[in-house]
C-alpha cells in the first residue's frame, strides 16, 4: 500500500484554499479552476546496453546500483529527458532505439513511475560526471544485482531479456 501523501490545500496558481469534493472527485480551486491531482512523477530511465553489458549507476545515497535516469524537465520528452541524464551522468552520447515500457515505484513508497527507453552508445567517453552519483559500472545480463524485492527493477530486465 502506497503511503499517505501530504494533502495539498491550497491551489499553487492563486493561493485559495482547495475545495474538498467527496471521494473520487480530486481537490480542486473554486477561483481559478485548478485541479489538483497527485499523479505520479515520471523518471526518464536509459537501460543502456555495449557489447552484452548493460550500464548500471549508483547513487551516493543508495547502497545499490540502478539505471541511469532522471526528472524530465520542463516540455521534455522521456527520450529527450534520458539522452540528456545519459550525457550529464556518465559522459556517453546515447541513442534511443525503443520505449521498453513504464513500471510503478508504489512498491518502493514513491509515487514515481518509471519510463524506461532502451539505448545503445553512439559516443562520448564514459566518465562519472554528476556529483550525485557514487560510481557506475558496466554489468552482464547474467551478472545483474541483487535489487531489493520492492525494486521494479527485477521486472524491467526480466521483461528486456524476453524482447
Amino acid at each position: 500500500m502506497a503511503p499517505d501523501l501530504p494533502e495539498a490545500r491550497f491551489c499553487p496558481y492563486c493561493g485559495e484554499a482547495l475545495e474538498r469534493p467527496p471521494e473520487p472527485l480530486a481537490p480542486f480551486c473554486e477561483a481559478c479552476r485548478y485541479v489538483h491531482l497527485d499523479a505520479p512523477t515520471p523518471v526518464a530511465a536509459a537501460l543502456i546496453e555495449r557489447d552484452g553489458k548493460v550500464l548500471l549507476a549508483r547513487p551516493h545515497d543508495a547502497d545499490v546500483f540502478a539505471l541511469v535516469a532522471g526528472y524530465p524537465e520542463p516540455f521534455e520528452s522521456i527520450e529527450a529527458a534520458a539522452v540528456r541524464e545519459a550525457k550529464e551522468e556518465t559522459g556517453l552520447d546515447i541513442r534511443i532505439e525503443r520505449m521498453l515500457g513504464t513500471w510503478s515505484c508504489e512498491p518502493m513508497e514513491r509515487n514515481l513511475v518509471l519510463v524506461v527507453c532502451v539505448a545503445r552508445v553512439t559516443g562520448g567517453s564514459f566518465s562519472l560526471q554528476a556529483e550525485e552519483l557514487a560510481e557506475a559500472a558496466w554489468f552482464p545480463l547474467d551478472q545483474l544485482p541483487d535489487w531489493p524485492a520492492t525494486s521494479p527493477l527485477h521486472e524491467v530486465f526480466t521483461y528486456y531479456k524476453l524482447g
